[in-house]
């Protein structure tokens, strides 16, 4: 069931019903509505009408198509953090190789209303055949584009709606700030994973959080996550994690990488533009031992 949530999710956070519906409908029937009325490559063997709808349906397909290939790379190449362009665009393509066979069969329905003549621009069935793969590929690479453009355009947007419009809540008197950040952040950790947060790790549009009894992934922004724990005593060591000092047990160097030891058995590394800011906290105590110098 968590998984079909998961599906289920609005495509960036930050997406609100209003965003979402611009996003799933109002961006690919603009398309639609466009190549429809103007009769792309059917002419005047369809009508207006009939035109619209069947590239409003094609334009649809489609688009589901570059969705799912989208959040299917996404989560293949988490690990390595593609720019989102190239996430959408090798989604897309991805996503129309495994939607080949619902396209090409819809197509194969438009051109049956059409002349005799254009069904020899038919899609083989039920794979694409190798002297079609550079057709399809022609065929599709305006579409992948305008995925790439809208897909990058509401990332940017939501991000900066997002940013622009949270406002920081005051702690309730007698709260340490940031625990209840903290807090609300801890229910939705599994039970067998409930304890201190000691870091945080970007991972994509989700969040890696460990604590001391293991490490599990939520749907959650990262930098939302490093604002909420500012009142936490920790600091982002890199672009993609964050650290509780206490949780702090070592320091080393390996080649010319500086990396910290949290906890038992987590290791991150420590960007340059961060390591000022790390230096300038002074000796922390580290869980389980003494107190800990890290400059």
């Amino acid at each position: 069931m968590t998984k079909v949530r998961r599906w289920l999710r609005f495509e960036f956070d930050g997406m609100t019903p209003a965003t979402a519906a611009l996003f799933y409908l109002a961006a690919p029937l603009l398309v639609g509505l466009l190549l429809g009325w103007n009769r792309m490559l059917v002419g005047s063997h369809l009508s207006r009408t009939g035109s619209t709808l069947f590239w409003t349906g094609l334009v649809g397909i489609v688009w589901v198509a570059a969705i799912v290939g989208t959040r299917l790379v996404g989560a293949l190449t988490r690990r390595w953090r593609w720019p989102y362009w190239l996430m959408a665009f090798t989604g897309s393509l991805f996503g129309i190789l495994l939607f080949y066979w619902p396209i090409a069969r819809y197509r194969h329905f438009g051109l049956s209303l059409l002349p005799e003549e254009f069904k020899l621009l038919a899609p083989p069935l039920p794979w694409p055949t190798l002297e079609y793969l550079p057709r399809l590929f022609a065929n599709t690479l305006p579409g992948m584009l305008y995925w790439v453009v809208v897909y990058c355009a509401f990332e940017k947007w939501t991000a900066l709606r997002d940013g622009g419009l949270a406002t920081p809540v005051a702690p309730a008197a007698g709260v340490q700030p940031g625990a209840s950040a903290e807090a609300t952040l801890r229910t939705r950790l599994p039970a067998h994973l409930d304890a201190e947060i000691i870091a945080l790790k970007a991972e994509d549009h989700y969040v890696r959080v460990y604590t001391h009894k293991g490490d599990t992934l939520v749907h959650y922004r990262f930098r939302d996550a490093v604002q909420d724990l500012r009142g936490v005593d920790g600091l982002q060591v890199h672009r993609s994690y964050w650290v509780r000092r206490s949780a702090i047990t070592g320091r080393s160097a390996k080649a010319h990488n500086q990396i910290l030891q949290v906890g038992r058995d987590l290791k991150i590394p420590i960007s340059r533009s961060f390591q000022r800011a790390l230096d300038s906290g002074g000796p922390v105590r580290a869980a389980g031992t003494g107190t800990h110098a890290i400059n």
